[in-house]
């Protein structure tokens, strides 16, 4: 150990010690500063800029939104403003809320338990709030993570008056934002009490339509509203969510346990005692609504025309509510003609029109524009109003079956455009020709009248040559190109489903409606362009928001295919022997097709309907024709209820003269509509052959119709023709017996045979095959005529000419016992 003197020496042996440690220590190395810092420091701030950027657009972005908010509106905000339809010249066509469902009641008026009820359930802070709820707005933001974008609302009861008076219900950001600002200007301009008021006069209750308390009280418990109990007072309350769902008449199950839901509230809401409650629950739903009534509301003009509008707005397209419809303020640009309407339904109106008729029978009808396929027209029915639910030119009536409507569409026009088949083909009407699984097929007179041409086989709608022609198609391109043909004709695809050799002459399952042939017959008058009828153009709402409709256009058919059916369906109406002729009218150039659907064993069997009867009669009768301005479809039937079967009052089936009728609704209504129009184009893709018959340009088909080879058929010509019109009706009837058959009952399919393509089966579902089957065409017997020489159809015979033109007949026109007019009773005739 050194010893140190002094300490001074000491103290500088220290810091030598030490000078020398720090020389020997390892360098320690700089932290770099900053640059982590640096990093979070300039995210920081990116983050900031674009945190204020977004504040800054969304500000600038609500105050556009703003900006573009409607002014509050007394009168909207007492509910006031009916939709208004416009027709197809802008000029105001009719309102669509008459105002007798509605009932406007002052608040003093309206029982405080109303009162309590609806802001226990929809606004509990309604009395605290500026008009929004932050709480409500906090709670559906969190919804909106945890349920899903727009799965819970915020609104308060003023929201939902200024939602329901100004704008839309769609639940966007830019109506949510105006909804907000509206609420707040409400709460600034009118009380509490009145907003209470516009909001218990507004809300939708049901259908009818039914808006506000009193109307709802008067027509869900038969009261004044001011007489309205506790448990009513909460029914009504339960009912806002959902009328139709909570309706206490017609599911008074889960009514009562909404409107006691309503009444659990109540009290934790402290609107009511938990023994007032009680009492409330034990009130069952018939007790509760053993005063109801409906509420009269006041036949709208043009009632069938405004039920289609609705459905296509707010049932199809979905592009607004009932609500809006009824009362939203809507400007709504329809399609409408309304001479043709009013002629429509003066028409159908008239009881002179229809002198032999009872009391069940009824008729459809559907006028659109060919070009464009516009509605310009519709015949709901006899005495038709506005949601009668039953609207029978776009739904189905009775069995629906086309009849003989359906040879153009199932096997002309697809022999056509695939086969490139000349009018004057050679078809025949013969023995040998038999459904596919061997069941023969007759037509009412059950003759057969040989070889002829595809022309005259449509115009005098015989069924033999149709159901050949099918096979033909089917046989070259398959059952699928014929489905393919129908489809895009508009013929749904659950129609087509069962598709078969029955569809070929209308039976089976081939069931349609007024707007739907209507729009597949427009095609052929349109160059082979197809368009799905619409009613609206276009819709205007309060805030100036258009909404513009567009419909399906495209092409169905070749040219060619369109312009040959048309001029073989024009000698439809114009040859001596066209089932048609009494519904042409002179000066239209216009083509045309006539359908019956004869009567099934079954059915005569049910209703008593005696042989003769079956024979003669028809359940509904078809005519479809158009030219380049117009194309119209006419339907009518019996509707029949079981209960009524027994009622001389009510019929069963349309005897000869009321088969006439679908023809005299044609020409009554559209005489004075289609005069003028100019006749057909013939495209360069057709052209013209001898003796007036059509060609596809270059085709090669040369299986043409040569009179010296005919068979019998000229020998023959004059009887068998006239039979030959009413064979139409027969393969209607044929069909429509051989209803077990074909899910639709086709005639065709014989009692032991099924068709692959489901057409069937029934025992004599085609009167072809049995003389009790309800198909005219295969026996005398039979509903279609077409299998009894007797049965003669009018279009067929010469002497008989049309037989529309028959006295005796009124139907058949060229036998007493027949029942066709031109129409025949099958299904598939006339």
């Amino acid at each position: 150990m050194v010893e140190y003197h002094t300490r001074m020496e000491r103290r500088r042996a220290a810091e030598a010690e030490k000078q020398k440690n720090e020389t020997h220590k390892p360098a320690k190395k700089k932290k770099k500063s900053g640059g982590k810092k640096h990093w979070v420091k300039r995210t920081f701030i990116l983050l900031l800029l674009v945190f204020l950027f977004l504040i800054l657009a969304g500000t600038i972005f609500v105050f556009a939104v703003i900006g573009q908010a409607p002014k509050l509106n007394a009168n909207a905000l007492h509910n006031e403003i009916s939709s208004v339809l416009y027709d197809q010249n802008d000029k105001k066509a009719t309102d669509v809320d008459s105002g007798e469902h509605r009932m406007y009641t002052d608040i003093d008026n309206i029982p405080k338990t109303i009162q309590d009820a609806y802001i226990a359930t929809e606004d509990v802070r309604f009395y605290k709030h500026i008009g929004i709820d932050p709480i409500r707005i906090m709670g559906a933001g969190v919804a909106q993570f945890t349920k899903g974008y727009k799965s819970e609302g915020a609104s308060t009861i003023t929201q939902q008056v200024v939602r329901n008076a100004m704008l839309t219900q769609n639940k966007t950001f830019t109506r949510k934002i105006q909804e907000m600002y509206l609420a707040i200007q409400l709460e600034k301009s009118y009380t509490k009490k009145q907003i209470l008021e516009f909001y218990l006069n507004q809300i939708y209750l049901g259908g009818g339509p039914t808006y506000g308390v009193a109307a709802a009280s008067e027509r869900y418990f038969g009261k004044n509203v001011k007489n309205v109990t506790l448990d009513q007072a909460a029914m009504l309350a339960a009912m806002t969510r959902n009328p139709g769902y909570y309706d206490p008449i017609k599911h008074p199950d889960r009514a009562k346990t909404r409107r006691d839901l309503v009444l659990d509230l109540m009290v934790h809401n402290h609107a009511i005692s938990s023994e007032e409650a009680a009492k409330a629950k034990t009130v069952s739903m018939k007790q509760m609504t053993k005063g109801h009534r409906q509420i009269k509301v006041s036949n709208r003009k043009y009632g069938a025309f405004l039920d289609f509008v609705r459905k296509e707005l707010v049932e199809d397209k979905k592009v607004i509510t009932e609500q809006e419809f009824n009362s939203g303020g809507l400007k709504i640009y329809t399609t409408l003609d309304p001479e043709i309407q009013n002629q429509a339904q003066d028409v159908l109106n008239n009881k002179q029109n229809f002198p032999v008729v009872q009391k069940n029978f009824n008729a459809g009808v559907s006028v659109i524009d060919t070009q464009t396929g516009a509605i310009r027209a519709l015949g709901g029915g006899r005495n038709y109003t506005y949601l009668m639910n039953n609207n029978r030119s776009y739904k189905t009536a009775g069995s629906g079956n086309v009849g003989s409507t359906a040879k153009p569409i199932m096997d002309y026009g697809p022999a056509i455009d695939y086969l490139q088949w000349p009018t004057d083909y050679q078809v025949d009407d013969t023995p040998d020709v038999k459904y596919s699984w061997g069941k023969k097929i007759n037509d009412f007179d059950n003759r057969f009248l040989g070889s002829m041409t595809m022309r005259r086989a449509l115009y005098l709608s015989r069924n033999v040559p149709a159901l050949q022609t099918f096979q033909k198609v089917d046989q070259a391109k398959g059952t699928g190109s014929i489905r393919t043909f129908a489809k895009k004709l508009g013929i749904p695809s659950e129609t087509l489903k069962k598709l078969g050799e029955s569809y070929s002459i209308g039976g089976g399952g081939f069931s349609s409606n007024p707007l739907e042939m209507s729009g597949a017959y427009a095609a052929f008058g349109n160059k082979g362009i197809y368009n799905q009828p619409y009613a609206v153009r276009k819709i205007v709402k309060p805030d100036g928001e258009v909404i513009q409709l567009n419909h399906t256009r495209r092409v169905a058919m070749h040219d060619y295919t369109a312009y040959m059916v048309t001029d073989m369906l024009k000698d439809v109406m114009t040859n001596p022997q066209g089932t048609g002729r009494s519904a042409n009218i002179g000066g239209s150039n216009m083509a045309g097709k006539t359908g019956t659907h004869n009567i099934p064993d079954d059915y005569a069997k049910q209703y008593g309907i005696s042989a003769t009867q079956q024979r003669h009669g028809a359940l509904a009768s078809w005519f479809v024709g158009y030219n380049t301005r117009l194309t119209t479809a006419v339907w009518t039937g019996y509707e029949v209820k079981n209960e009524q079967k027994n009622d001389k009052d009510y019929g069963t089936f349309l005897g000869p003269t009321e088969q006439q009728y679908a023809k005299t609704i044609f020409r009554n209504i559209m005489a004075q509509f289609m005069v003028g129009a100019p006749d057909f184009t013939k495209p360069n893709s057709v052209e013209t052959l001898g003796n007036g018959e059509l060609a596809v340009m270059h085709s090669n088909v040369s299986n043409h119709f040569r009179s010296d080879k005919s068979d019998a058929s000229s020998s023959e010509s004059s009887s068998e023709q006239s039979s030959s019109s009413s064979s139409e009706s027969s393969s209607s009837s044929e069909e429509s017996s051989s209803s077990s058959s074909e899910s639709s009952g086709s005639s065709e399919s014989s009692s032991s045979s099924i068709d692959e393509n489901t057409e069937d089966t029934g025992e004599n579902e085609n009167a072809e095959n049995n003389g009790n089957n309800g198909d005219t065409e295969n026996n005398g017997n039979n509903g279609d005529a077409g299998n009894n020489g007797n049965n003669v159809d009018t279009g067929n015979n010469e002497k008989n000419g049309d037989t529309e033109n028959n006295g005796n007949n009124g139907d058949a026109g060229n036998n007493g016992n027949n029942v066709d007019t031109g129409t025949p009773p099958p299904t598939t005739n006339q």
